[in-house]
């Protein structure tokens, strides 16, 4: 990210990320952290890329508490960056702890799920969809329908495009009241003020016929 200075994300604190990670794929992760908080966008792309391997060697603790929140507060980056994160974002279920701590993952997601570039925002959809796919159904019903359902709501209209597809695929797994709620969330979309909102709630009507 650019300027981006936070020392936390770091191996210099523990001496040493994940057991069982060689030095050379430490030193590497260390690389790409100094990259992603580099003025070079090329290298942040580049860095971006390659998030799984610094989860590996951060280990799934510092990941959820360290790497996830450092690429939060990088939500304002070049766009080609953001797509870099949002893509990798989906690989990273192993690396925060499995798919009961998968919903780590999204509120970062949230984030690029709302963003005004269209790649972003696609690359993003993929890798919700597979976090989504992961999630227990607890957390399913919890933490992803409740993030739904504020995309489904937000005052950009970016983030409702976003709701559309999320929405339409995961409906069959919500409870019966939340089915009600979302499907009138769903309506709303379909009726939206933003030309594009109803377009994208159109493309997804056939996955939501079948629920």
């Amino acid at each position: 990210m650019p300027q981006k200075k936070d020392p936390s994300v770091s191996f210099s604190e523990s001496g040493a990320g994940q057991k069982g990670i060689s030095a050379s794929q430490e030193e590497d992760a260390r690389q790409m952290i100094d990259m992603l908080r580099g003025d070079d966008v090329s290298g942040r792309i580049a860095a971006a890329n390659k998030l799984e391997s610094v989860a590996a060697a951060l280990g799934e603790e510092r990941t959820r508490e360290e790497l996830l929140p450092f690429l939060i507060d990088g939500v304002d980056d070049e766009d080609e960056v953001l797509a870099a994160i949002a893509g990798s974002l989906g690989k990273l279920i192993p690396h925060v702890g499995g798919p009961a701590r998968a919903h780590a993952l999204l509120p970062p997601l949230e984030l690029l799920l709302a963003v005004e570039e269209s790649t972003v925002r696609d690359e993003a959809t993929e890798s919700t969809l597979i976090v989504a796919d992961a999630l227990p159904q607890e957390s399913f019903q919890n933490q992803y329908a409740e993030m739904m359902s504020r995309l489904a709501t937000r005052e950009w209209f970016t983030a409702r495009v976003s709701a559309c597809a999320l929405i339409a695929k995961g409906f069959g797994r919500l409870t019966s009241d939340q089915q009600e709620s979302h499907l009138q969330h769903y309506a709303s979309l379909c009726r939206d003020d933003a030309p594009m909102v109803r377009r994208v709630a159109a493309h997804h009507l056939g996955a939501m016929c079948p629920n």
